[in-house]
């Protein structure tokens, strides 16, 4: 099956991305601290992260032409995080600067033993995005909108500026805000972790979770659950494709990979099982490095891993 969401073949760039960026301290514990108590790090790694940053460095890795619309702020960690992306071949002309503001920062606490990270993130109100920042000829000249649903008025602008302009918005969301019903309408792949899926539908199950978010529209609905894989809804057709066990370090930008692994497949006009089996490898391939962006896999170890 076709994955059935039209994107143009010949466009001014190939992925817009609209969405948090930051710069994330990362610290590998033997366990979770238990209150009180202290602990030795057993290793520590700072790098620039943020969801939607992290997948445009990894199409931009595999040959994708993209471009960045957040905010930075103006302080060390605003700069680190801007040139990283520069760097990486990422457009930032259109990304805004908040004088005066800190950048976004993530703590994260890396379990030692299973990978698993729990993260700890503070972003000054004064970088949010406004509507009228957004650069609407920008998102209409793009293949694909990629967006986290941060700054909820603006993510909905942008996504309709999108729907008009006839490019598809693929949304990684992981917090519910006030605007996140009419965000949903306007999205057309919607892939979320089962944990969000969960406390947004309330359902016991993913399948439950599923058949509730193909409510709100999208041609393309999914789940991801981790090692176990996905389940993806297209066409009233919900199937699964398993996931890979692999020695997990950090689960840093698992969700960010799956992603960027099902925007690539798009973009390359694959299959839609091809594509869950490409972004399930791409996460999992992830989770094998510590980091957000050191762990990005090479697309041909992401397509090897899936067999594409």
């Amino acid at each position: 099956m076709r994955i059935p969401v039209a994107v143009s073949a010949v466009r001014d760039i190939d992925v817009v991305g609209l969405g948090q960026n930051t710069v994330d301290d990362l610290c590998v514990v033997d366990r979770f601290p238990a209150p009180d108590t202290k602990q030795r790090l057993r290793a520590r790694a700072v790098e620039p992260g943020g969801q939607i940053a992290t997948a445009l460095v990894a199409l931009r890795r595999w040959g994708a032409r993209a471009a960045y619309l957040g905010t930075f702020g103006d302080d060390e960690a605003g700069v680190l995080s801007r040139t990283s992306l520069e760097s990486e071949g990422v457009d930032v002309s259109h990304a805004p600067i908040r004088s005066g503001e800190p950048n976004q920062l993530s703590v994260i606490l890396v379990d030692g033993r299973t990978g698993e990270r729990t993260v700890l993130w503070h972003r000054p109100p004064g970088l949010a995005l406004t509507p009228d920042e957004v650069p609407r000829a920008v998102i209409a000249g793009a293949r694909v909108l990629h967006l986290d649903g941060a700054d909820g008025e603006t993510a909905v602008a942008a996504a309709a500026t999108a729907r008009a302009a006839g490019v598809p918005t693929v949304a990684d969301i992981d917090m519910a805000g006030p605007e996140l019903e009419r965000l949903l309408r306007l999205v057309d792949v919607l892939i979320v972790s089962w944990e969000f899926a969960r406390s947004l539908t309330g359902a016991a199950r993913p399948e439950a979770a599923l058949e509730r978010l193909t409510g709100y529209g999208g041609a393309v609905v999914g789940v991801t659950l981790g090692s176990a894989g996905a389940l993806i809804a297209a066409g009233g057709r919900p199937f699964a494709v398993d996931g890979h066990a692999v020695a997990a370090v950090d689960t840093t930008g698992a969700g960010d990979l799956f992603h960027a692994g099902f925007i690539w497949a798009m973009l390359a006009g694959l299959e839609l099982e091809t594509a869950v089996r490409l972004a399930n490898a791409a996460a999992a391939l992830q989770c094998t490095r510590l980091g957000g962006r050191h762990a990005i896999p090479a697309l041909a170890e992401a397509r090897a891993l899936a067999g594409v």
